[in-house]
């Protein structure tokens, strides 16, 4: 089996933020292969944004594999890459089966399949089970309709096959296959707000999400809350340390200090290990022990990120983020006490929302004590409640190529894009262009790895430009 990313440049992803977004580590590959290979079979990965190959040179490399079954990953935002790729690799004769996987057509199974012929099959959610009896059916025969959480053809048809249960015992799967990786610590880069220390990657401990916030399509990871045991997350810890030099990790998990037992387990086996590693996390806002905040900071904790999305009460009700602004307002303050810094994700463009909401939230991101902040804009994605109910709040546009978070694709009754995207610039104006923010990244300049000193200046140079762009053109008018 042959797993490959699909070619996609950071300006497709990122837009305007393409020098300041990440290129992480593929982790659902890497488990898809380390499952192949427990069940006694091969498994390859081709990383192509990673090594910087367009779609000729991809085929080429698969091509010359010759691989028996081909997987290929893909989000929403790059479905038609890897649409391109899939074709381009049937043109040049390669006659292996295409495997489809990743969010989108999990979000959208038969819609898929039907929109893109050239797939043979696709894996719904998970598929450390289904891919190693999918390798099996492929070599021993038998019926695929047995096998479950499958997309397929049958004849002129998109069949489903059953729905296979989330794996609640995440401990039986494998480490992930980070040696068939280009070396993490050449070809990945974080993005400069999400480490301290360099050589930094990101790992997940846990799946599903306890949240009910209709933006998020929650389905594919599954709504019920899983996790690796503290042992297990510690020993991915231990190997990337001791394998890949690793100095800091990004768990990005959807929330990762959920369970308070299984955190503190996890801090104490990391000071058992005595690392001098940095770490950081995303949660929610539930949280609320001072004795935790104390115990991962003495743990490495430096940044936890939370979803806050806006500071009007109005519009979390409706986005269903079970938060009030006071309780995010707490949570960032008992954050910075601990000494650990308090980052904040934000949406802009949300159901309901006006230019007063946006005022509202703008002044939240600067009086709250937020020591980083990101704002993107509402996106109803594949598989979210608002995908199916956003024409109800505003107009959205259903361009697969543009959801990727960075353009403004639904528009709220009320609003323009204009307004939006102004908006979108000034809070980044407002938040990065203040003496204090500037003098916090040149002090962590001096404690990081010199390395990191040219990617900050540059991703400071780009978003001071993006603030400023609208600002000087309205001044110049």
């Amino acid at each position: 089996l042959l797993l490959v990313n699909p070619p996609i440049t950071l300006e497709e992803r990122y837009g305007s933020f393409a020098s300041v977004g990440s290129q992480a580590p593929p982790l659902g590959l890497c488990y898809l292969a380390a499952s192949v290979r427990k069940n006694g079979y091969s498994a390859g990965i081709i990383d192509a944004p990673a090594l910087d190959m367009d779609i000729t040179r991809t085929v080429a490399v698969i091509a010359a594999s010759e691989a028996d079954l081909i997987g290929i990953t893909a989000s929403t935002v790059s479905i038609f890459r890897a649409s391109e790729l899939a074709k381009a690799i049937k043109k040049s004769g390669v006659q292996a089966p295409i495997l489809l996987g990743g969010p989108h057509v999990s979000s959208l199974p038969r819609e898929t399949l039907e929109e893109f012929s050239e797939f043979d099959m696709g894996i719904i959610s998970e598929g450390e089970y289904t891919v190693p009896e999918i390798i099996s059916w492929h070599k021993e025969g038998g019926s695929i309709a047995e096998i479950a959480g499958l997309v397929y053809r049958r004849e002129n048809e998109v069949v489903l096959s059953p729905s296979r249960e989330n794996i609640m015992d995440l401990d039986s799967l494998p480490y992930p296959a980070w040696d068939l990786l280009p070396s993490i610590n050449k070809y990945y880069r974080p993005s400069p707000h999400s480490y301290l220390k360099l050589p930094s990657t990101s790992l997940m401990s846990s799946r599903g999400c306890n949240g009910t916030c209709t933006f998020c399509a929650r389905p594919f990871m599954g709504e019920k809350y899983r996790a690796h045991s503290a042992e297990y997350t510690v020993g991915m810890v231990d190997h990337l340390v001791r394998t890949y030099g690793i100095r800091d990790i990004m768990f990005y998990d959807d929330n990762f200090l959920l369970d308070k037992k299984r955190v503190i387990k996890i801090c104490e086996l990391l000071l058992a290990k005595d690392y001098k590693i940095s770490w950081s996390c995303l949660a929610r806002t539930e949280i609320t022990s001072d004795e935790l905040f104390g115990l991962i900071k003495k743990a490495g904790c430096w940044q936890i990120a939370f979803g806050i999305e806006s500071a009007d009460q109005g519009i979390l009700e409706t986005i269903k983020k079970r938060a009030t602004v006071e309780r995010m307002a707490e949570v960032i303050r008992k954050t910075n006490e601990a000494g650990i810094h308090s980052r904040g994700y934000f949406m802009i463009g949300s159901p309901g929302e006006t230019e007063e909401t946006i005022e509202k939230t703008t002044r939240f991101i600067q009086e709250s004590g937020l020591k980083d902040f990101h704002v993107t804009f509402c996106t109803p994605m594949p598989g979210a409640e608002l995908f199916d109910t956003a024409h109800n709040y505003g107009e959205f546009s259903q361009d697969w190529k543009k959801l990727g978070f960075w353009d403004p694709v639904f528009i709220p009754k009320g609003m323009t894009k204009e307004q939006l995207i102004d908006s979108h610039r000034r809070m980044y104006r407002k938040f990065y262009l203040r003496p204090s923010i500037f003098f916090r990244y040149m002090i962590k300049l001096l404690i990081t790895n010199p390395r990191s000193i040219f990617d900050t200046l540059q991703a400071g140079f780009y978003v001071a430009k993006y603030g400023l762009g609208g600002f000087i053109k309205k001044r110049i008018t």
